[in-house]
């Protein structure tokens, strides 16, 4: 449950919504700048192997015009002007080359240098070109291993450090027993030869930013939602405290146009009820002392008739004052909220109207403590098995729970209700046609108090022709 209420905190959803734009901005900004990247290395590589090839066509078409003898003199010169650029040599046969996987751009760079070298060497036989690592490189007419070759020449040719850029290898017959070899690196910011995506390095400033836009979203919207708190705190116990205090008009213009709103509610909820207060304690005041001079105007009246049906008239009318006052009493919002054993407060009151267990039946599961106003909860429970026993003989009650509501279920054994009367019992003052006693209000001081929990009174006929009224109390 904490956790559900985690994920749904705005506070939450918000970093979780910046969290995923930023991933997707990220990966569209990476997408566009790797296309970009991409193109721009394309047109840099193919002009940088075009120089590339036009210097090894006009080395080996220099080659091609020397007498064999003063071949390697000029080799010795080259080995010493590449020095860990380029790796040179002549072989007396073809050297075989372990190949990298084929990609688009290895094929794009290989059909680059052999046009140009086709171009510019009319009279060579045989062009042989391809990419390689350093560590399967073979050199020389026994096909040595770069490594294996003296430390002067091996350790430092085509080397770049910890890298193991790949290797072009250009091979061409020059006559009929001499084919001249050239290994070479591509030059920065070719050496890889394909384009890479993003390093470690832009990963990480990636996920640092990432991180902390969020960690600043965070406290800001943490800052925003606190007057939201406070306006919810007050919400809530504007249910169980008469006062409530207003609330700090902070944060946004938005939010402090609510929070004003809701001042100005609480200020007129405030007044209201002082005024209500006001109004049945003058009612209170006013009506029962005219009310005793009628009941004792009625005592000295000479025709007991007329003084029986004066005392009546006059104790009705106090039974409906007392009423009145009684339903305001009962659903007042001063009680304080708190947990309620369900199942110990049925069998208190049950045990109050039914001693002996006769009339009422009670099935219940095991609930859990339920946050609300305990005395009137009981009075609402206490109304509706009351009319139960007093109307419909025997009750039965159920006393259920789910997870987000808690149901108490009372039927009773009644047989003569009207189903046009099912909409009309809750209204004050109304009883039923057979009913002859009570004041009409105990249904409605019941669905008040539901109200008031934020629940519902449901009013249903039974099989038999009885009342079956259900409590439900939501769980916050």
């Amino acid at each position: 449950m904490k956790v559900k209420g985690l994920t749904n905190s705005l506070a939450m959803r918000t970093s979780l919504f910046l969290l995923c734009v930023i991933i997707l901005a990220q990966f569209l900004a990476g997408l566009i700048w790797y296309q970009h990247s991409s193109e721009k290395d394309k047109e840099g590589l193919t002009t940088t192997v075009n120089s590339l090839a036009l210097s090894a066509s006009s080395t080996i078409a220099f080659f091609q015009t020397l007498p064999p003898e003063y071949r390697h003199l000029v080799l010795n010169q080259l080995r010493s002007m590449g020095g860990t650029r380029f790796f040179v040599s002549l072989n007396n046969h073809q050297i075989p080359v372990a190949p990298l996987p084929a990609s688009d751009r290895k094929t794009m760079v290989i059909e680059e240098v052999e046009s140009v070298l086709h171009h510019e060497l009319q009279d060579a036989p045989d062009i042989q070109v391809e990419f390689t690592r350093r560590d399967k490189l073979k050199v020389f007419n026994k096909e040595l291993s770069i490594d294996e070759l003296p430390m002067l020449w091996g350790h430092y040719s085509l080397s770049y450090g910890d890298l193991n850029p790949p290797i072009l290898v250009i091979q061409v017959k020059v006559d009929e027993h001499a084919w001249f070899y050239l290994a070479a690196v591509l030059p920065a910011p070719y050496i890889n030869l394909e384009t890479s995506y993003f390093q470690i390095r832009e990963w990480f400033t990636l996920l640092l930013s990432a991180l902390l836009l969020l960690i600043c979203t965070w406290f800001v919207v943490q800052r925003e939602i606190r007057p939201i708190r406070q306006l919810a705190k007050a919400a809530t116990l504007m249910s169980s405290r008469l006062k409530v205090p207003e609330v700090k008009e902070e944060g946004s213009a938005e939010l402090k146009a609510a929070v004003h709103a809701f001042n100005k509610m609480n200020r007129r909820i405030d007044s209201h009820i002082k005024d209500r207060e006001m109004l049945f304690s003058s009612i209170s005041h006013d009506l029962k002392t005219p009310i005793a001079c009628l009941k004792l105007r009625a005592e000295m009246l000479d025709d007991d008739t007329e003084r029986e049906r004066f005392t009546r008239i006059a104790n009705d009318l106090d039974l409906m004052v007392k009423g009145a006052l009684q339903c305001i009493k009962e659903t007042d919002i001063h009680e304080d909220i708190e947990p309620i054993d369900l199942e110990q407060l049925i069998n208190h009151v049950t045990s109050a109207i039914d001693p002996k267990s006769e009339r009422i039946t009670i099935h219940k599961t095991k609930v859990h403590p339920y946050a609300g106003k305990p005395l009137a909860i009981k009075r609402c429970i206490q109304n509706l098995v009351d009319n139960a026993v007093k109307y419909g003989d025997k009750a039965d009650i159920y006393l259920q729970q789910s997870l987000d509501s808690v149901t108490i279920k009372i039927e009773d054994y009644g047989r003569s209700l009207d189903p046009h009367d099912l909409d009309k019992l809750v209204q004050p003052y109304y009883r039923g046609h057979s009913v002859q006693e009570g004041n009409g209000l105990g249904l409605t001081i019941s669905q008040s108090i539901v109200k008031a929990h934020g629940g519902q009174l449901i009013l249903e006929m039974t099989e038999r022709g009885g009342l079956c009224a259900t409590l439900a109390f939501p769980r916050d």
